[in-house]
This record gives C-alpha cells, sequence and structure tokens, in this order.
C-alpha cells in the first residue's frame, strides 16, 4: 500500500499539467516564444482559408470539437479570431470513453498549426509556417494525454516536436485543452 504522502504528490503532479476548471474553453500552447491561446471554432466567411459551403454556426461548433464514439476518435479545431483569424490548430486523437485510468496516453494523434496569412502552397518546400505533428507506431513527433473526461469535456495536455513542408522543425509545448465535445 502506498504512503498517503504519496499519493498526495502523484495528485498533486498531475494537477499542476492540467488546465484549471474554470480555465477558457480552447486550446493554449507555447510556440516559437510565444503563448497563444485558441478559443473561437471555424466560422464561416469569404476569406480563401475560412469554410465554404452553407454551413451553419451550430454545424461548424460540431465539426470543432466532435468526438465519435464508434471510432473512437477526437477532432478538435480552434482559431485566434472567429472572422479574421491569424493562427489556427486542428489537434485529432483516439479516445475510448470507456478508458478506466487517467491520465490517458493516445497511440495515435495528429496535430496541425495553421498560419493564415501564409500565401503560398500549404507544405510546399518554401512553406515554414505551417506545421505537423504525428504520433503513431511510426513516429513519435507528438505527446497527448488526457487528463479527464466528464459530462462531455475532455481536457488535457501536450507538446511535441512540428515539421514544415520546407523542413524546420519547431518545438510547441505547455499545450493544454479544455473542450465540450459534440457526439457525432
Amino acid at each position: 500500500m502506498r504512503s498517503p504522502l504519496f499519493v498526495f504528490f502523484v495528485c498533486l503532479l498531475l494537477a499542476a499539467g492540467a488546465p484549471p476548471t474554470d480555465s477558457p474553453n480552447g486550446i493554449y500552447f507555447h510556440f516559437k516564444e510565444r503563448k497563444m491561446l485558441l478559443t473561437h471554432p471555424m466560422r464561416n466567411g469569404k476569406s480563401n482559408f475560412l469554410p465554404r459551403g452553407r454551413f451553419s454556426d451550430k454545424k461548424l461548433d460540431t465539426l470543432s470539437n466532435w468526438f465519435d464514439a464508434e471510432r473512437h476518435y477526437v477532432e478538435i479545431v480552434r482559431q485566434d479570431n472567429p472572422v479574421r483569424p491569424t493562427i489556427g490548430i486542428a489537434l485529432g486523437f483516439e479516445f475510448d470513453e470507456e478508458v478506466e485510468e487517467y491520465p490517458f496516453t493516445p497511440a495515435y494523434a495528429v496535430l496541425q498549426l495553421k498560419d493564415f496569412g501564409w500565401g503560398g502552397v500549404e507544405f510546399s518546400p518554401n512553406d515554414t509556417l505551417n506545421y505537423t505533428g504525428v504520433s503513431n507506431d511510426v513516429s513519435n513527433d507528438i505527446t497527448i494525454e488526457i487528463l479527464d473526461f466528464q459530462n462531455d469535456t475532455i481536457t488535457g495536455t501536450f507538446s511535441g516536436l512540428l515539421l514544415s513542408g520546407a523542413g524546420p522543425m519547431a518545438a510547441i509545448d505547455s499545450g493544454t485543452f479544455r473542450v465540450r465535445l459534440y457526439r457525432k
């Protein structure tokens, strides 16, 4: 049996990496020495980087925070501004809501960081502004830990090393997310 003091310190360490329960709904991280808080879901617009089609805001909210319980997959999309975004992030990972123990580390995850100001071909040899990271059987670019899932709200942390189309790598760290998911 573990001592109560040991259990207390383990709980303290786990809580230290978690976003506070009153933190904003969204994604927070450090990238290239900048702190970023992305709280806005996708929205329609006329610009080439906003979704086209006749999606309602309600549908775009769902697409920005969806959980497919059958496929055991979560996808979260956030940007810094609803109408004129400069940066956005998409985070997708495997997740089974029946997991019994937290933190849970998904075996498969993908992250894409998008600079909406880039006017060239994304992920081309000239693109040093858009980054991706993958965690799967072959690569371990990013690490995601799910800390909690209650009332369809998922909370977790992430960090990793991202790659641009031009080849340079950049670290993303101190990442946290807290998002209410919509079931698909």
